[in-house]
């Protein structure tokens, strides 16, 4: 129910982020809407019937698991450029986006080779299967990468917000919310990858806990971050319609 409620939602504002990227190209604008295509079509492969349907279609055992976990990559990768193109110097962009663009692809290129390597229709790629080191190591490596690229978010979604409160009202609560949906990444990859670290020292933590909180936080970051980034497109809107009694001004 949470990853298909996220797949309503993400196309909704997929379609809104695109208008705007058309109206209003930039590069932080594009990627926006690239982050919520990416993320929703992430989100509904993540869906077990979808997932299921993925694999009776392609042959591919786990391609559902596949297709979600590299959206998410380039989700948190789009995300990231987003943000250094909204918060760094203009000077510094080009250097930064190349540096986030290239861990993206180093991730990639570890993560599909390990996935072909171990894929087997006996096992899932999840933390049930952690007792299968391929699955724990495939597991590890997609999860720090979220990790660090969520801490990264935080970070400069939180900067952004308090630089854009007063002035942006909207675009502050946006970014507060990004802010948090990050955080939420943050919680989702450290309930997982406890899990799995726990296991292989022997002393697992309860694996029916683990496989409630971990998809709520997933979720719940996803939510988050779709209407953090709407808040300042609506807020946008908002100011730009007249108020009622009020002649417009000529442009």
């Amino acid at each position: 129910m949470i990853f298909g409620s996220c797949t309503v939602a993400g196309v909704i504002v997929t379609v809104l982020c695109t208008r705007r990227a058309i109206h209003h190209p930039r590069v932080f604008t594009w990627l926006i809407a690239v982050a919520f295509g990416v993320c929703t079509l992430g989100v509904f492969f993540a869906i077990p019937a979808v997932a299921r349907a993925a694999e009776q279609v392609t042959g591919l055992d786990n391609a559902g698991k596949l297709v979600a976990h590299i959206c998410a990559i380039l989700w948190c990768a789009s995300l990231q450029i987003t943000m250094v193109d909204l918060a760094y110097r203009p000077e510094y962009l080009r250097i930064a986006m190349q540096q986030r663009i290239f861990a993206a692809a180093v991730e990639l290129a570890v993560m599909i080779p390990l996935f072909v390597a171990a894929n087997d229709d006996d096992i899932e790629f999840t933390t049930a299967y952690a007792d299968h080191p391929p699955v724990a190591a495939y597991l590890l490596i997609y999860l720090s990468y979220v990790l660090v690229t969520c801490g990264e978010l935080v970070f400069m979604c939180g900067r952004t917000a308090r630089r854009s409160w007063t002035d942006r009202p909207w675009t502050g609560a946006g970014f507060a919310l990004c802010a948090l949906a990050a955080a939420l990444g943050v919680g989702y990859t450290m309930s997982k990858g406890s899990y799995i670290v726990f296991y292989t020292l022997d002393s697992p933590w309860s694996l029916d806990v683990e496989e409630a909180v971990s998809p709520v936080l997933s979720g719940l970051a996803v939510l988050f971050l779709f209407v953090g980034l709407t808040l300042p497109m609506l807020g946008g809107l908002l100011q730009r319609r007249p108020r009622r009694g009020r002649e417009v001004p000529d442009s």
